[in-house]
């Protein structure tokens, strides 16, 4: 065999083999497309629910399971917990602002991880100069068995120095 029919021969085995190759895994790009279009729907309604103060419009959007880590408190476990946690919050502040930017979000089959920063504003109810807090946040959302997005894991931080404190350099 001649150096072109062996080269001729590999060229033509590596072809073979790469057509019998099994096909890899396609994206159903549409169902992607709507799961993200559900997540970016469920994080419009909870930002929407925050600004109206409303903790029952957030019910609807929070697994039953979910965990969440505010900052400067313990971690929360289910969506009780949440809910009287937010209603605790609102017998002392109430949300005067709040918007989301560097928003990134990333579906992953029946999970979505969405991350950005914060700018949040709240104003005491007894009255006094609104407090406004910036921060970074993580929300894992799941689809449930009905179909439907609900965050299950809710972590946020506050990238202001507590009161008395330096900031780090």
């Amino acid at each position: 065999m001649t150096k072109i029919e062996r080269a001729t021969a590999s060229v033509l085995l590596g072809l073979t083999v790469a057509c019998a190759a099994p096909a890899r895994e396609t994206v159903d790009t549409a169902r992607v497309a709507a799961d993200r279009a559900a997540v970016d729907q469920g994080h419009e309604a909870f930002l929407n629910a925050m600004r109206g103060n409303n903790v029952d419009s957030l019910r609807p959007l929070i697994a039953e399971e979910a965990e969440f880590a505010p900052p400067n408190a313990n971690i929360g476990a289910g969506r009780e917990a949440f809910l009287t946690w937010y209603q605790q919050l609102l017998t002392q502040m109430r949300t005067s602002g709040v918007t989301v930017s560097d928003r990134d979000v990333t579906v992953a089959g029946d999970w979505a991880i969405e991350s950005g920063t914060f700018d949040w504003t709240l104003t005491p109810v007894a009255g006094g100069t609104p407090v406004r807090d910036q921060g970074h946040f993580v929300a894992i959302w799941r689809r449930q068995p009905d179909g439907s997005w609900k965050a299950t894991r809710l972590i946020w931080n506050s990238s202001q120095p507590l009161p008395g404190t330096t900031p780090a350099r």
